[in-house]
């Protein structure tokens, strides 16, 4: 029977997903698990690592269970990819076994990556495009160097955390490129190794796997890999990429100053260029796209689905039935624009790696809520209304840093379900916004990948084209669009103003 399926492993900030899809890009099967990080002990509360071997079983299990609701042969899967959260990474020794496996939130590295911004902080954001170097890899040798000499010492290689899938299933050790340069290692002008990072922070050298772009076919599935998940031996294996860069091909984008918003667990916005573009006042972060020759300008509106999630379990009791999300949709469509005069401050900002300090948050309102009759509806809206503000905030703020005008705005993940969010978006911003029927489009773009690689579609671009999940337009409420802007510019004003509070009280 001929292969028509392809397989998209997505190993997100909360949890992994294992999705088939077909190679029209129809979504046939989907597996969820959410995990948990471990905290050492002597680390607590800034270190947190995955326990590799319960993370590759819980992949296992996941992909069993798509293979099972889709109810195909294994051999009719032509080809998987993968992508993950970034600055995620595993270090390996020689003989492939796991010596650490770290999340994106994991702070052990934060007197290392202090002190690697107080030395040379600009030239490393020169070469790299990110900082604070706390949460980047090259601070993170440097504290197992400084804490754990012994396992130090036997650090074979790198990789990022969907590198490491890919590692997993073919037993080949390579380092995509979009994924790496958001670890921290990659000279992103030149999309290759940086030597003179290595040579400035006197990382160690032959650690670091040979370059390859997404949707490249890397290797096969392996014999153990095969037993392992219900896999077929030999099958394909393909280099995905970084999960926001995914999720860019995911909802069709591919040119110029399009910006594509991954909203989950954290809100990202990517603008696409053809050239590397790097923040004078280093308040963004920059990258290399899956696609060879264009970069992304990232600013990221932080935490959006985490704090969405949280007013949810906030304002519902738990034990109660029915979708809670879409409950929470149809009472912000009851509230009118503007929330009924209250803001919300519960996570979603706008993005400046230059002021690495909590904030003060909470609603805001103009006068007492018994007065106001503020319900429920309206903190749902105004905590929507957060998000608009935050990701219109972040897109002025890359239009400002690039000299270009977004000229398309596309929104995934798991906030676009919410068609209050993305019609608030539209009226906000003013301008149409696409979104997808299936929120999946990280996945998807992992996927695209596979497809590609496997010579199903010749190149990226094409399976782009061909495997675009259904989208629809959505445009501005011109009332809403008329009334929006003053109140975006009260929510910028008390925004800067909390901040400037807590430099007074401390």
């Amino acid at each position: 029977m001929p292969a028509k399926y392809v397989l998209a492993i997505d190993a997100g900030s909360s949890g992994c997903r294992a999705i088939i899809f077909d190679i029209r890009g129809k979504l046939v099967a989907s597996a969820y698990q959410e995990w948990t990080y471990e905290i050492p002990p002597d680390l607590a509360p800034m270190g947190k690592e995955f326990d590799a071997a319960k993370l590759w079983a819980i992949i296992c299990r996941l992909v069993k269970q798509s293979l099972k609701k889709a109810g195909i042969s294994p051999a009719e899967i032509v080809a998987v990819s993968s992508t993950s959260q970034r600055q995620a990474v595993v270090f390996l020794d020689k003989d492939g076994r796991e010596l650490y496996a770290g999340p994106n939130t994991d702070l052990r590295a934060l007197i290392e990556g202090f002190t690697i911004d107080g030395e040379c902080e600009e030239e490393v954001y020169r070469i790299t495009g990110h900082k604070p170097s706390l949460l980047f890899t090259p601070a993170k040798l440097k504290w197992f160097q400084n804490n754990r000499p012994e396992v130090f010492e036997r650090i074979a290689t790198v990789l990022s955390l969907s590198d490491w899938i890919t590692f997993k299933l073919s037993g080949e050790r390579i380092a995509e490129i979009s994924s790496v340069g958001d670890i921290g290692l990659l000279d992103i002008g030149s999309a290759k190794w940086s030597s003179r990072l290595l040579k400035m922070l006197q990382l160690p050298r032959g650690i670091y796997p040979p370059l390859v772009w997404a949707g490249t076919g890397v290797g096969k599935i392996t014999a153990q890999a095969a037993k392992q998940t219900g896999l077929a031996k030999g099958t394909l294996v393909v280099s995905g990429g970084g999960d926001t860069q995914c999720g860019l091909l995911g909802m069709g984008l591919s040119d110029e100053v399009e910006v594509g918003i991954v909203a989950g667990w954290s809100g990202t916005l990517q603008m696409i260029l053809s050239h590397p573009v790097i923040d004078s006042r280093r308040r963004t972060w920059s990258g290399c796209h899956i696609q060879p020759g264009m970069w992304v300008l990232e600013s990221n509106a932080q935490e959006s689905g985490g704090a969405y999630r949280w007013l949810k379990g906030l304002l519902f009791d738990k034990s109660g039935k029915g979708d809670k999300y879409a409950l929470m949709d149809n009472l912000a469509q009851d509230a009118r624009f503007g929330s009924g005069g209250a803001f919300a401050f519960i996570g979603p900002t706008k993005m400046d790696m230059t002021r690495m300090k909590p904030s003060l948050g909470g609603f805001i309102f103009p006068v007492t809520p018994s007065v106001t009759g503020i319900e429920r509806k309206h903190l749902i809206r105004a905590a929507l209304e957060n998000l608009a503000f935050s990701f219109k905030a972040n897109c002025v703020q890359l239009e400002e840093i690039s000299g270009l005008k977004l000229r398309k705005v596309a929104i995934g993940g798991g906030l676009s379900k919410s068609r209050s969010l993305v019609q608030i978006l539209s009226s906000v911003l003013d301008m149409p916004v696409t979104c997808f029927e299936s929120h999946e489009v990280t996945a998807c773009g992992a996927a695209m990948c596979a497809a590609a690689g496997a010579g199903v579609y010749p190149d990226l671009i094409q399976a782009m084209r061909k495997m675009q999940p259904e989208s629809r337009e959505v445009t501005p409420d011109s009332q809403a669009a008329g009334e929006y802007p003053p109140l975006y510019e009260k929510w910028l004003y008390t925004m800067k103003w909390l901040d400037e509070l807590l430099d007074k009280i401390g």
